[in-house]
């Protein structure tokens, strides 16, 4: 059963009584049969929970539509789940400017409906098994989030993201009444640089009744300069994975002497010693002729494999079909959410030429001037001050954003008066995921005949995905098997990763156990 804001009712004083069910979704999407199951079958079923949608201000003294915030809230899934009747975790996709909706129907939501799949699914790692979750398309200009006519240039930088979003949050909690409630923000790619700064403005609020902020989740973030996350690290994660992008000799040897000469080698040796030696300065420039090596990897891989995915190293053709047209698809009818009927379901603002990322008719004209997160200037050292539960994980296939970017920023970071990590990757622990229930099964059915009898849905991977450190209030987790969009490509680990955030388990490397919504349920 979703519920839904009236819009007559959508402002600060909205309250769950003035909230109705939603008519439900489609059952048909154009050139694909049966896309959606059954709403008695599927995401709004009794079974699936309640969920809520709608617009609230994201600007001070207005309870227009405009300048507003569009929503998604579920509450947690699980009846016995009573850790999570006092917290709310906030997701953010990045972009900038792409919606939140591609985490909820791609990534971690109860529903999955992801690239290759004629129709959505239960997701057995849906972030609502364990607690509260809230996506919202921001800033102002975002996914079904409207800026005002005559606003294209609304937002100039994070300060006002993070005013913007401290307004509608405010109206959220006044319509939904949680009221001091704990607050974890989480998300991915630019979220890495919207989050610290909403993070360091609801801190400096000084007011737990709205922002009672107890830590951050930023999966392979964006909180640095170009230069540093994908340009100087560029050549080494060809090198490591040479087999993958199966890139002839010549041109390998040539890039590898053009990432010698530009200055990329030595820096990216600096910029990753432990312990950090001292003040790491800005990488060496791509703009200078000869030394954007990234893109000339990129073309030369899309040579080879002419769908290569810079979001997931391991894809191949052909494309997959995807109902938010992405990779392949681009905007255009097959866009599920620009249709009206599924608008008018989710009581989002009547968006024909919607798009999953960079709408410009919305009124979106991104120009950030504020220093990345993850400068020493940026407000990321002091948010892990101040909350002493951050963590940042990246994918191992990433070639979007690249791990040694996020490391060299780490390594560049001071907090607690020590500047980065002091033990090397090589002493790290080794992360963790717990064998759920439903792998248990797929191995059983795929043990006595090849092709189950049944659809086996969403399964995880279990065992060790990867490395782990921590120090400080600061916690990097390498995920392997996972490209840019984490919990898409590897949800137990994304799952795993909540729970530590949560604080539901105490470390991310004690093997053995299952997750902690299984012992509840025993």
């Amino acid at each position: 059963m979703t519920r839904v804001l009236r819009r007559r009712d959508q402002n600060p004083r909205c309250e769950l009584r003035h909230c109705k069910k939603a008519k439900g979704f489609p059952n048909s999407v154009p050139n694909v049969r049966n896309p959606f199951l059954s709403t008695n079958d599927l995401f709004l079923s009794p079974s699936q929970g309640e969920s809520y949608a709608g617009l609230l201000p994201a600007a001070a003294n207005t309870t227009s539509l405009r300048n507003s915030l569009y929503f998604w809230f579920f509450p947690s899934s699980s009846s016995s789940n009573p850790l999570a009747s006092n917290e709310l975790v906030i997701w953010l996709n990045g972009g900038p400017g792409c919606s939140s909706l591609e985490g909820l129907i791609q990534e971690n939501g109860p529903f999955l409906w992801q690239s290759g799949t004629y129709a959505p699914q239960r997701n057995p790692f849906s972030w609502t098994n364990l607690t509260n979750v809230v996506y919202v398309d921001q800033p102002i200009g975002t996914g079904f989030s409207p800026a005002a006519e005559g606003e294209p240039g609304r937002i100039v930088d994070e300060e006002r993201v993070a005013r913007d979003f401290g307004v509608f949050w405010r109206n959220f909690v006044g319509a939904f009444g949680m009221q001091g409630r704990k607050i974890y923000l989480t998300g991915e790619s630019f979220a890495g640089q919207y989050i610290p700064y909403i993070a360091k403005y609801m801190l400096d609020a000084n007011d737990t009744e709205h922002f009672n902020l107890k830590g951050i989740l930023i999966n392979d973030p964006a909180f640095n300069e170009d230069d540093v996350l994908f340009q100087a690290p560029a050549v080494a994660h060809l090198n490591a994975y040479a087999n993958i992008f199966n890139l002839n000799a010549t041109f390998t040897a040539s890039v590898n002497a053009r990432a010698d000469s530009c200055g990329y080698t030595p820096w990216l040796e600096r910029a990753l010693r432990y312990p950090p030696q001292g003040h790491i300065p800005s990488a060496p420039s791509s703009s200078v002729p000869g030394c954007d090596v990234y893109t000339d990897i990129v073309n030369a891989a899309l040579l080879v494999n002419p769908c290569f995915n810079v979001d997931h190293l391991t894809d191949f053709c052909p494309y997959l079909w995807d109902i938010l047209g992405f990779p392949s698809l681009g905007a255009g009818p097959d866009d599920y959410f620009a249709r009206a009927d599924v608008q008018k379901a989710i009581n989002a603002p009547r968006t024909p030429d919607w798009a999953v990322c960079g709408n410009p008719t919305l009124g979106l004209n991104f120009q950030d001037h504020s220093p990345p997160a993850g400068l020493p200037s940026g407000p990321l050292g002091a948010v892990i001050e101040r909350t002493g539960n951050v963590v940042v994980a990246h994918g191992s296939l990433d070639y979007l954003l690249l791990i040694n970017g996020t490391l060299a920023t780490i390594q560049n970071l001071t907090w607690h008066g020590r500047q980065g990590f002091h033990v090397a990757p090589s002493s790290w622990e080794e992360f963790y995921v717990p064998y759920g229930r439903n792998l248990a099964y797929a191995i059983d059915a795929l043990t006595h005949q090849s092709v189950p009898e049944k659809s086996l849905g969403l399964v995880g991977g279990a065992g060790v995905m990867g490395r782990t450190h921590s120090e400080r209030g600061l916690t990097f987790v390498e995920v392997w098997n996972s490209g840019h969009e984490l919990a898409q490509y590897n949800p137990a680990a994304a799952f795993r990763l909540l729970e530590f955030l949560l604080g539901r388990v105490e470390r991310l490397d004690v093997k053995g156990g299952g997750f902690s919504t299984e012992r509840e349920a025993r």
